[in-house]
C-alpha cells in the first residue's frame, strides 16, 4: 500500500497572533513556501526537511513549530508540534476538517551559546568553567560595550525600531553611538500600534509628538540608505512625500492598515522614486490600476504584490495580466475579486509553461497566492510536476 502524503504550507520571517476563534501568522517579511510531509514522518524528520526547504541556519536557530488546528468548523488553536505524536496530530488535520492543506507557523530562536564557543569569544583559559556539553552558560568575562563597533551595528540591524529608538541607546554610551550609524536604520518598520510607541517616546522624552516630524526624523537617520519602509496608516500627505524624496534605494514597502482616499492618490507618484522596488504591501488599497502602471514602468526588480482586503476590479485585473511576467507572487487575503479575474488567472497559466492556478483542492506548491473572502477558499500555483489541465481544474469547483 502507498504511503500517502498531506501538503504542508510552512509560514516563516514572522509571529503567531491569537484571534477569538484563530491563529493566524503575520510580518512585513513573512515567507511561505508548500513541503509535502508524509505518514509515519517523525518529528526529526520533519525539522530536516523544514529547515532544508526554508533555508533557516539550523546552528543558529531553533524552531518552535505551532499548527493551525481546527477545533470546530469555525475554530482553530494554536498546537505546538514537539515530537512524534504531534506530527501525527498535524497529518489528521484534513480528516478532521474541511481543508486541503495543513498550515504551520514557524517561530525562530537563537540557539544559546555553550562554554565551548564562550571560551573561544572571550579566549579566557584560566578563568573559563569546566567545559559541559549539556549545560549552557549564562556567565561571561567580556562586557558587551566591549564589543567591535561594526559587530554591535550588525546585531542592531536585527531590532526593532521601538528597541533602537527607546531602549539600545540608554545602554551605555558605545551602544548609543553604534544606533546613529545609518546602517542601523535600513528596515524602518514602524510599529503596528503606533499610537502606544510615540506615547512611550513621548514620556520618555517628556516632549509631543508630532506624526509628521517624528516620521521625518526617523527617516533621516537612515541618511537615504532605508531598503525596507513600513510607514503608520495615520501617515501625513507630507509625511508621504518626504519619504518617498528620502528612501531611493527602497526595496519593499508597505502600510500598516489603510489611508485616507486622498493620500493613497500619492502612492502611484512616490512609486516613481523607487526604481529598486521589489515588494509593495497595502492594506484596501486605492488607486491599484495607477499603481501597477508605474510598476511597470520604473520598477524592473519588482516581483511581490501584496493588497489584502482591496477590491479587484476588472481593471485592475486587467493591468495584473499585463504586469504578470513581473508578479511572481500575489496575495489578496480577503480581498473582493471580480469574476474576470478568473479569466486572467487562466491567461497567467496559458502564458507561463507548467503553471496551474487551482481553487479549493490545494495540494501542492504556492508560489502564487490568491486568497479572497468572495471565493470559498485560495487560489494556488502548483508545482512543475503536477499534471492538470484547466478544464479539469473548472470540475473540481
Amino acid at each position: 500500500m502507498a504511503v500517502t502524503g498531506v501538503a504542508v504550507n510552512c509560514y516563516w520571517n514572522g509571529r503567531v497572533k491569537k484571534e477569538q476563534n484563530d491563529v493566524v501568522y503575520e510580518g512585513v517579511q513573512m515567507n511561505v513556501l508548500p513541503i509535502k510531509v508524509f505518514h509515519g514522518t517523525t518529528y526529526t524528520g520533519l525539522l530536516d526537511k523544514i529547515y532544508a526547504t526554508t533555508g533557516i541556519d539550523r546552528q543558529t536557530f531553533e524552531l518552535n513549530i505551532i499548527c493551525r488546528y481546527p477545533i470546530s468548523s469555525q475554530e482553530y488553536k494554536p498546537i505546538p508540534i514537539k515530537n512524534d505524536e504531534g506530527v501525527e496530530l498535524m497529518l489528521e488535520v484534513p480528516s478532521r476538517a474541511v481543508v486541503y492543506c495543513v498550515e504551520i507557523y514557524l517561530e525562530e530562536r537563537p540557539v544559546p551559546l555553550r562554554a565551548e564557543a564562550i571560551a573561544l569569544l572571550t579566549k579566557e583559559t584560566n578563568d573559563s568553567p569546566q567545559i559541559d556539553d549539556k549545560k549552557v552558560l549564562i556567565w561571561c568575562p567580556r562586557k558587551w560595550e566591549d564589543l567591535n563597533m561594526d559587530c554591535l551595528v550588525k546585531v542592531f540591524q536585527k531590532v526593532g525600531m521601538e528597541e533602537l529608538l527607546l531602549d539600545v541607546p540608554f545602554v551605555c554610551k558605545s551602544w548609543y553611538e553604534a544606533t546613529l550609524n545609518p546602517k542601523c536604520w535600513q528596515n524602518l518598520i514602524f510599529p503596528e500600534n503606533f499610537f502606544a510607541f510615540t506615547d512611550r517616546v513621548r514620556k520618555e522624552y517628556q516632549k509631543e509628538v508630532q506624526i509628521t516630524s517624528f516620521i521625518k526624523s526617523i527617516v533621516n537617520r537612515s541618511s537615504r540608505c532605508a531598503t525596507t519602509l513600513m510607514l503608520p496608516h495615520c501617515s501625513t500627505e507630507e509625511a508621504l512625500e518626504y519619504a518617498a524624496k528620502n528612501c531611493p534605494a527602497l526595496k519593499d514597502f508597505g502600510l500598516h492598515g489603510h489611508i485616507s482616499h486622498k493620500n493613497a492618490r500619492l502612492i502611484p507618484k512616490m512609486i516613481r522614486n523607487w526604481k529598486n522596488l521589489e515588494v509593495l504591501r497595502l492594506w484596501r488599497a486605492h488607486y491599484v490600476r495607477e499603481i501597477l502602471q508605474q510598476i511597470g514602468v520604473h520598477c524592473n526588480n519588482f516581483y511581490q504584490l501584496m493588497l489584502p482586503q482591496s477590491y479587484i476590479s476588472n481593471d485592475v485585473a486587467y493591468t495584473i495580466g499585463i504586469c504578470q511576467s513581473k508578479i511572481k507572487h500575489l496575495f489578496l487575503k480577503g480581498a473582493t475579486i471580480d469574476t474576470h479575474f478568473l479569466s486572467m488567472a487562466e491567461l497567467c497559466c496559458e502564458n507561463h509553461d507548467k503553471r496551474v492556478i487551482i481553487m479549493k483542492k490545494t495540494v501542492h506548491a504556492l508560489p502564487l497566492l490568491l486568497s479572497s473572502s468572495s471565493l470559498p477558499s485560495l487560489f494556488s500555483l502548483i508545482s512543475q510536476n503536477f499534471q492538470t489541465s484547466w478544464t479539469e481544474i473548472c470540475k473540481l469547483l
